[in-house]
């Protein structure tokens, strides 16, 4: 079997946000990074990343902190994340159909299978890992999702749906008083470019891929 990283393996079996999710657990792990179960903010302990994906998750989260899901959807978002895509397009895993929107090919939906059937046997796989954090807990996660995932507050977290926006009087606005969430990154025009969309059924349920 060809070596894939976990980020390849997180694109094949579940989309970007799951290639995220990797390098949130990576800083997770490393205590790079604090997540509130709570607020569910993501807040930065150490600006130090061992990759590009990792760069990305952090710059995306100022001293303040920020919403996990709004990060974990920019980083997914990212030109780094798309390269890595354009990787597994040009080993013909994935390919761009309709409007650009990746789906996987015959060869990408074997390689799906057999990945999601080490991770849950538990066999080897020569598969590549991460550096600074554990191979297994982050080759599981992105092959199996966050079921996966053995910490069940960071698990949790994981899993919720990102807040909905407040619906605030019109005359707040007018009087220059800023009360609302904070706006999502997604909406600065350097995410607009990728389209991601069509990874969204692409989870662990029934479905054609």
């Amino acid at each position: 079997m060809d070596e894939f990283t976990p980020y390849e393996i997180a694109l094949l079996c579940g989309g970007p946000t799951r290639a995220a999710q990797c390098a949130l657990l990576t800083l997770y792990e490393g205590r790079r990074v604090r997540v509130s179960r709570g607020t569910r903010r993501v807040t930065v302990v150490k600006r130090e990343a061992d990759d590009k994906i990792q760069a990305a998750l952090l710059e995306e989260v100022p001293d303040t902190g920020f919403q996990l899901g709004y990060v974990l959807d920019a980083v997914a978002e990212s030109d780094e994340m798309a390269a890595i895509a354009g990787g597994l397009v040009e080993r013909g895993l994935l390919r761009r159909g309709f409007r650009g929107k990746l789906r996987r090919t015959r060869k990408g939906r074997a390689a799906r299978r057999r990945l999601r059937a080490h991770a849950e046997s538990g066999a080897p796989s020569g598969l590549g890992a991460l550096k600074g954090a554990a191979p297994d807990a982050v080759t599981r996660l992105a092959a199996l999702g966050t079921a996966a995932v053995e910490d069940a507050k960071l698990r949790q977290v994981m899993e919720m749906d990102n807040p909905k926006p407040l619906d605030l009087p019109y005359d707040w606005a007018l009087n220059g008083v800023r009360r609302g969430p904070e706006p999502s990154p997604l909406s600065e025009t350097k995410y607009s470019g990728y389209a991601w969309n069509a990874w969204d059924t692409w989870g662990n349920g029934p479905g054609p891929y």
